[in-house]
């Protein structure tokens, strides 16, 4: 049976040791402890909404570089036609003086 615990920060294992002291209590009423039983235990405790926070960061940095790598592709075309066409209507205006 799994129980959750409340108030522990998830740190991907944690680990817990429990120590239980056993009394025996006989007819008079005395009480006498015996050993105590010790157990230690391993669980993952995986923290979600920093995984989460973390996948939403990444995907923002991927969206930037992918939109600035797009943004500045467009720039270039822009560029390029308008030197296109002004090599272009240069060469027009020359073939025109030349007649």
């Amino acid at each position: 049976m799994t129980v959750p615990v409340r108030g522990v920060v998830p740190a991907l294992t944690l680990t817990a040791t429990a120590t239980l002291t056993p009394a025996i209590t006989d007819a008079a009423g005395s009480t006498t402890a015996l050993d105590p039983v010790v157990a230690t235990a391993r669980g993952w405790a995986v923290p979600w909404a920093a995984l989460l926070a973390l996948a939403l960061l990444a995907a923002a940095v991927v969206t930037a570089a992918v939109r600035r790598r797009r943004r500045r592709a467009r720039s270039a075309e822009r560029e390029a036609a308008r030197v296109r066409d002004a090599v272009e209507r240069a060469l027009r205006d020359q073939e025109a003086s030349a007649r």
